[in-house]
């Protein structure tokens, strides 16, 4: 079920992939296009959400449920869904603004498990 989610969520305009990993790296479910490597793209998901995590505890927050970053190769997109995050890979020019509406669905259909 989740890999029809995200096979659905990849098929946006601009999305180059997206997977659900936990904060430690662990691939939960993954549909990557063929440039992107899984672990890879889980490891650096993984460093990433660190980071944020030790930013947020610098500044008394508890978590983050959604950031991007961008990169002058593309974008990656985080919303949590649960134990694990939802990582959405686009292109560096893609409107996120319009996209969001998709990894929104797709990230409530993985927290509810609605496909």
């Amino acid at each position: 079920m989740m890999q029809e989610i995200l096979s659905e969520l990849n098929r946006e305009a601009g999305v180059v992939g997206s997977m659900v990993v936990t904060p430690d790296g662990m691939v939960v479910a993954a549909e990557l296009g063929p440039s992107l490597d899984e672990d890879t793209v889980a490891a650096l998901a993984a460093y990433m959400l660190g980071g944020v995590k030790n930013a947020m505890a610098m500044t008394g927050e508890q978590t983050a449920t959604q950031f991007e970053v961008t990169s002058d190769f593309g974008r990656m997109v985080f919303l949590d869904v649960g134990p694990a995050y939802l990582v959405v890979v686009t292109h560096q020019n893609v409107n996120v603004d319009q996209t969001m509406i998709a990894i929104r669905s797709a990230a409530y259909k993985i927290t509810h498990r609605r496909a």
